[in-house]
């Protein structure tokens, strides 16, 4: 019997030492895990830290070309409204000087008719 229990005494001491040898294996493969995850996460965030100043370049760069390209085209909106403006004014004048002959040219036919016609009436009623 006491062979039997130094067999039982060495097998248990033998699956404590596996035990101990694969607390140590996992504990190097969660070690080996987390640096690999530490790793990753500042290769991640290195990245995406790189990712966002390129965007915000990017989108500097194209704000400021945006806000070029409507300042340019306001310019020229602005150029256009003032030819037009012009051009409305000085048609606007033209019309209104010729109207303003044509009317007074109706006026002047209008007095010289109204004249006749008091002529020809007077002539009419009082015979002279």
């Amino acid at each position: 019997m006491p062979a039997l229990m130094e067999k039982f005494r060495q097998e248990r001491l033998s699956i404590a030492e596996e035990v101990a040898e694969l607390g140590k294996q996992t504990q190097a493969f969660l070690s080996d895990a987390k640096a690999k995850r530490q790793q990753q996460a500042e290769e991640q965030a290195v990245f995406l830290s790189q990712f966002h100043q390129k965007l915000q370049q990017e989108n500097r760069v194209f704000l400021t070309a945006t806000n070029k390209q409507r300042l340019a085209q306001a310019k020229k909106q602005a150029i256009f409204l003032r030819q037009g403006h012009r051009k409305l004014q000085q048609e606007n004048r033209l019309f209104l000087t010729a109207t303003n002959k044509q009317r007074l040219a109706q006026a002047k036919q209008q007095k010289q008719d109204l004249r006749q016609f008091r002529q020809e009436l007077s002539i009419y009623i009082f015979g002279k």
